[in-house]
């Protein structure tokens, strides 16, 4: 008795390989090693430069591959590159809110202290004028008059 079973083993491969593939979440070494420089003396790609500095972007690409420990892909290095952008709008606007908020805060202090000098020197005026309408309201004592008329 003859059993002919027909398996494609290659179809069988094809999906091990792909589920290990989504398993794991370090694409494959195939993958990493062609992004790679040939002549490339550091395995990063983001390292250190001698005499250049390098951005806030190529910082935080930096520490990522240092944190996984290989070089990124293009996903990976794009999601950051977002991260960056997105945290530096949001830096950028609350920069210029606060510069907002200070020049608002200044111009009200020079209102408020023009304000107060304006008041001051106007109970300043107000005190001298109460203070002539007192004098001009003393009236000066007169001596009698001498009156050497006809009639008296």
């Amino acid at each position: 008795m003859k059993i002919e079973i027909d398996i494609d083993i290659e179809s069988i491969v094809k999906e091990a390989l792909k589920k290990k593939q989504e398993d794991e979440e370090e694409p494959p070494k195939i993958w990493t090693e062609a992004i790679m420089k040939k002549h490339s003396r550091s395995k990063w790609e983001y390292g250190r430069k001698n005499g250049k500095r390098r951005t806030p972007e190529e910082m935080a690409l930096h520490d990522l591959e240092r944190e996984k420990g290989r070089r990124l892909t293009p996903e990976e290095k794009g999601e950051t590159k977002a991260k960056i952008e997105i945290n530096q709008t949001i830096e950028n606007s609350t920069k210029e809110e606060v510069i907002k908020k200070d020049r608002i805060d200044k111009i009200a202090a020079e209102a408020k202290a023009t304000a107060s000098k304006e008041l001051a020197e106007e109970e300043i005026k107000e005190h001298e004028l109460m203070h002539k309408k007192v004098q001009e309201a003393e009236i000066p004592k007169t001596e009698k008059l001498s009156t050497d008329s006809l009639f008296s």
